[in-house]
């Protein structure tokens, strides 16, 4: 496959700072692109260029791009990853190689006449049995990714339902019984980064208490489950080894391990995501070891979509579930093989968006492709979120 051109534009994210934007060309064939950024990041990420000096970056490398034929999209990111040089992507960005990666995928399929999920598909080792991802909607925003509220970063619901449609339905009855609950209680609504509700408040069971009462009253009890994004790096104190939930409560790794347990066995928690700090895999195994309880242990800022550090998870036997973000790793074809490691070891993959979101809607292609076991995008509220559960409900109803 040869590219005929390819430009790199500023664009604005859901929080309205930049971010980058690719258009690939290939004869009459045009596609774009965009790239979101997180800011609850972890350290173990790929390095994220400020997206001026990227697009300079990319002007010095513009030509060598369209002088190539690439056999396929290994090809074409191991090229990328050559002229960077570097294992954390420093000397071009991350993002503007991952920019990159997704156009490279979105012109390939283009250009065959198939649907990028097809397309990506080729790539992963998945069988042919039919798997619906599920839907995690955060509707109430703490931590990083809210200016108040409760330092456990997100609280979710997830339809336990057939079909994609029907979830998304249902979550959007289920946000408008919260948010009116909210307004009741609580004066007028306001939003954190990923379109859900902030509660005044720093309680970190309450907005658990206030699910259960609307799931209640919405008669939704065994529709819908709860889940968690704890991001507990994000209240961690490292001099101290300890954790402050909440202002007046501190608490080692030992005792939020036990407040892990009332929670599942109280509110039947689904899944706990990133429940310690990242380099803690022993409380990870502790708490994945709780076999009373269904409840998955994620790991993202543990993991990184990473293949190493999946495989040393996987391993220590401290996940049984796995965050796929592409902007962690910078390259879609990296992305692909951490996924069929996961499906290899029959860990859940979880394909999720970023706190700053653009309107495109890549990753639901991805989750599909990837048959993961949910797709995490947020609020069903806000455009850029809406597109990728409307992608993924399309590609369902096309099936």
């Amino acid at each position: 496959m040869r590219i005929d051109d390819i430009f790199i534009k500023i664009t604005h994210d859901s929080r309205g700072e930049e971010t980058l934007r690719a258009v690939m060309k290939s004869g009459n064939i045009e596609v774009s692109t965009s790239v979101p950024h997180g800011k609850s990041k972890g350290e173990k990420e790929v390095f994220v260029m400020d997206p001026h000096t990227a697009i300079r970056k990319f002007e010095l490398i513009k030509e060598r791009l369209i002088e190539v034929d690439f056999a396929d999209l290994n090809d074409f990111d191991h090229f990328l990853m050559e002229l960077d040089g570097t294992k954390i992507k420093s000397v071009l960005g991350g993002n503007l190689i991952l920019v990159l990666s997704q156009a490279f995928c979105r012109l390939a399929a283009k250009m065959e006449g198939i649907e990028l999920w097809q397309y990506l598909e080729r790539y992963l080792s998945v069988n042919d049995k039919k798997q619906v991802p599920l839907f995690l909607f955060n509707l109430i925003n703490g931590g990083q990714h809210a200016p108040y509220g409760p330092r456990i970063q997100e609280y979710m619901i997830v339809p336990q339902v057939d079909g994609p449609k029907v979830s998304l339905e249902t979550a959007q009855i289920f946000f408008a019984g919260l948010k009116e609950y909210f307004k009741k209680e609580f004066g007028d609504n306001r939003f954190g980064d990923e379109g859900g509700l902030l509660f005044p408040g720093e309680n970190y069971e309450q907005p658990l208490e206030i699910f259960e009462e609307i799931r209640d009253k919405l008669n939704l009890k065994g529709k819908i489950k709860f889940s968690l994004d704890v991001a507990a790096l994000s209240f961690y104190d490292k001099d101290k080894e300890q954790y402050l939930l909440e202002e007046d409560k501190v608490v080692s790794k030992k005792e939020l391990l036990e407040i892990y347990k009332k929670l599942i066995s109280r509110y039947d928690i689904l899944s706990l995501e990133d429940p310690f700090e990242e380099k803690d895999l022993e409380s990870f195994k502790a708490l994945a070891a709780v076999r009373k309880s269904k409840t998955i242990v994620i790991g993202d800022d543990l993991t990184a979509t990473n293949y190493e550090l999946v495989e040393e998870a996987i391993k220590m036997k401290a996940i049984n579930g796995v965050i796929i973000k592409p902007t962690q790793i910078g390259t879609i074809s990296e992305t692909l093989k951490t996924i069929n490691l996961a499906i290899e070891n029959k860990i859940k993959i979880i394909v999720s968006h970023r706190s700053a979101e653009t309107e495109d809607d890549f990753i639901a292609d991805l989750a599909w492709a990837s048959k993961a076991w949910a797709l995490k995008a947020g609020a069903p509220q806000s455009e850029e979120r809406m597109v990728k559960y409307n992608r993924l409900v399309n590609i369902y109803n096309q099936r």
